[in-house]
């Protein structure tokens, strides 16, 4: 169970379980959910051996020209946060309870004390002496902090995880976990009687006999053929009448007086002899669908330390899958949400019993490669009864999240990793 108090929204390094101790449970199956700040996702993809542009991303060589253009970026349009650590957040909210406990008040003569006094306040408090806050004193996240020693513990958790890229999740595997994997052959390529010259090359006189045929007919809806119309357009020069316009508006009148009547064309002309073109269609292979994920968790807190887990494990995703930005949020630009991997893990156990450490990936089933969490739903309210514990806790919730994966599987990747 990682610590509660400071960071459970932000990347911190910690793994987060539900329900208590399922790693230590004899064969049990469960799902390992790895949240990745987004360059660092992509790095590891490439160390696993995935394969496709993802971990193509995650070069090294790559990633520096990745890094400069964000560096310009960054200057260009705003810093933003990288969603990991959480140090400097820590320090605001002390600073914030150094200033409030040191209010700036008074009249001209007593005013300048308080405002050099709240100065020292936040001196000290930014170099990590605490000695003069008085406690308890609550965090933002609810946690209470009862002395000085406890509040220096939580800065060092907190400056430990200042670098981290990563958080793990165990959550117990989904009363329904399903997954598909989809082809798109929709790209139809019509030969139509071009299909013959692939057959026998003794169609081709045959094609071109056609073809002339075809261009008698559709030169002329008029029944002009090409030579004709020259005739008739060197026959009218001397008269000054467009020889060739004027009989082929002519035919049309007295084929089609009321203008109801199709074009006469090859295909029609087919028809009117109970014959269809032969499209000699093959339908050919396109691209591989990204494979999506949609998972079901249920929540009951058996208590309040339980209740909290349950409570970060949900902020952890809520926040991982928005993006980042500037701390006041008017960058002109958005860093990418942290991407996610989506393990099936197995407890491992011998024959007295034991369970193996850490346990192992499931030898069943399949894992995904990089993900983007594209839905996240919280039911605060499954037996359709709002209900709070003494604490305000809420024992019971269900949520629902998406994933898609950010790139479509090959060969290659069956070939070396179980997806």
């Amino acid at each position: 169970m990682a610590d509660t108090s400071v960071g459970n929204r932000v990347l911190n390094g910690g793994t987060y379980e539900y329900p208590d101790k399922l790693q230590s449970i004899p064969f049990a199956s469960y799902m390992k959910i790895t949240r990745f700040e987004y360059n660092e996702g992509l790095k590891r993809a490439r160390e696993n051996g995935m394969q496709g542009v993802g971990s193509a991303l995650g070069n090294p060589n790559v990633t520096k020209i990745r890094n400069a253009v964000a560096g310009t970026a960054k200057f260009t349009f705003g810093n933003f946060n990288s969603g990991s650590g959480d140090a400097e957040a820590f320090e605001k909210e002390v600073v914030q309870v150094a200033k409030s406990q040191n209010k700036i008040e008074g009249n001209r003569n007593t005013k300048p004390k308080t405002i050099k006094n709240q100065r020292d306040a936040i001196k000290e408090v930014k170099a990590g002496d605490f000695s003069n806050i008085e406690f308890p004193i609550k965090l933002q996240d609810g946690t209470e902090v009862k002395n000085a020693e406890e509040l220096a513990e939580i800065k060092n958790k907190a400056h430990e995880s200042k670098d981290a890229k990563s958080t793990v999740y165990f959550l117990p595997m989904p009363n329904e976990f399903s997954y598909e994997y989809g082809a798109n052959w929709d790209n139809k390529f019509r030969l139509g009687t071009m299909a013959r010259i692939l057959d026998s090359g003794a169609a081709v006189g045959q094609m071109l006999a056609t073809g002339v045929v075809s261009g008698v007919v559709d030169a002329g809806g008029q029944l002009i053929s090409s030579a004709g119309g020259e005739f008739l357009s060197g026959a009218g020069a001397g008269t000054g009448l467009d020889l060739s316009s004027t009989l082929g508006a002519a035919f049309k009148g007295a084929t089609n007086p009321l203008g109801s009547t199709d074009s006469l064309n090859t295909k029609n002309l087919l028809g009117l002899a109970g014959l269809a073109p032969n499209e000699n269609a093959i339908t050919m292979f396109s691209s591989i669908s990204e494979r999506k994920f949609n998972l079901s968790f249920e929540f009951f807190a058996r208590d309040e330390l339980e209740a909290k887990e349950i409570d970060d494990i949900i902020n952890g995703f809520k926040t991982g899958m928005h993006p980042t930005t500037t701390t006041k949020g008017t960058g002109g630009v958005l860093g990418f949400p942290d991407i996610f991997m989506l393990e099936p893990w197995f407890n491992e156990t011998s024959e007295d019993g034991a369970v193996t450490q850490g346990g192992i990936a499931h030898p069943m089933m399949p894992r995904s490669k990089l993900c983007a969490l594209t839905g996240l739903s919280v039911n605060t309210t499954p037996s359709n009864n709002f209900v709070t514990t003494k604490d305000g806790n809420i024992p019971i919730q269900t949520v629902n999240m998406s994933f898609l994966e950010t790139t479509a599987l090959t060969q290659s990747d069956l070939q070396t990793g179980k997806f």
